[in-house]
C-alpha cells in the first residue's frame, strides 16, 4: 500500500531496482533522496511547461478570435459590396426593362393609330365626297 505522502510508489521502486539490478535500497536510502529530488525537480519542471503551454493556447485562442472577428468584418464588407451591385444591376435591368416597355408601347400606339388614322380618312374622304355631292346636287336644283 503506497504512502500518501510519498509523491511515487517508494517501495515499488525499491523492488524494480532489485529486480532489474540485483541491488537492494532502504527507504532512508540517498539513492531515494535523489530520486525525490529528481521527481520534485521534473514535477516543478512539469507545471512551468503546463503553464507554458496554457498561455500559449490563450494567445491561440485570442489570436483565432482576432481572425475570426476580422474575417467576420471582411465578409460582412464583402457581401455589402456584393449587395450594392446587385442593387446597381437591378436598377440598371429595371431602367433597361421600362425604356423597352416604353418602346413595345410606342410600337403599340403607332399600330394602333395607323389604322385609325386610315379609318378615320377615309370616313373624312367620304364624308366630303357626300358634302361635295350633295353641294352639287343642291346646287343644279336651285339653279
Amino acid at each position: 500500500m503506497p504512502n500518501e505522502n510519498d509523491p511515487f510508489p517508494t517501495q515499488r521502486l525499491i523492488a524494480e531496482v532489485a529486480a532489474r539490478h540485483k541491488v537492494f535500497l532502504k527507504p532512508d536510502d540517498p539513492a531515494i533522496a535523489l530520486v525525490t529530488m529528481n521527481q520534485l525537480i521534473l514535477d516543478d519542471a512539469m507545471e512551468s511547461v503546463h503553464r507554458q503551454i496554457r498561455a500559449t493556447i490563450a494567445e491561440f485562442h485570442a489570436s483565432m478570435q482576432k481572425a475570426e472577428k476580422r474575417a467576420g468584418s471582411i465578409l460582412a464588407q464583402g457581401v455589402q459590396e456584393s449587395a450594392v451591385q446587385m442593387k446597381r444591376g437591378l436598377q440598371n435591368d429595371i431602367h433597361v426593362a421600362g425604356l423597352k416597355a416604353r418602346e413595345i408601347v410606342h410600337l403599340v400606339n403607332e399600330a394602333h393609330r395607323r389604322p385609325a388614322l386610315i379609318r378615320w380618312s377615309a370616313v373624312g374622304l367620304v364624308a366630303g365626297a357626300l358634302l361635295f355631292g350633295g353641294g352639287v346636287w343642291l346646287g343644279t336644283l336651285l339653279h
